[in-house]
């Protein structure tokens, strides 16, 4: 027997636009949602010097 598992929808919030440190990212982001995980993604630049962003990623609310 196979049970059904509904996912939790996953929300996603810029916390800082322009820049990213990932210790201060993460933080951010689990004192704002405590299911929050913060991670920097790229967000553009040049390919020599590209940029990076705060991206927190938490459980939406039901």
């Amino acid at each position: 027997m196979v049970s059904k598992v509904e996912a939790q929808k996953r929300c996603t919030e810029v916390l800082n636009p322009s820049s990213c440190l990932l210790a201060e990212c993460r933080h951010e982001c689990s004192q704002k949602y405590p299911s929050g995980v913060g991670q920097c993604i790229e967000s553009g630049g040049t390919p020599l010097q590209p940029t990076y962003e705060c991206l927190c990623v938490y459980n939406c609310p039901l």
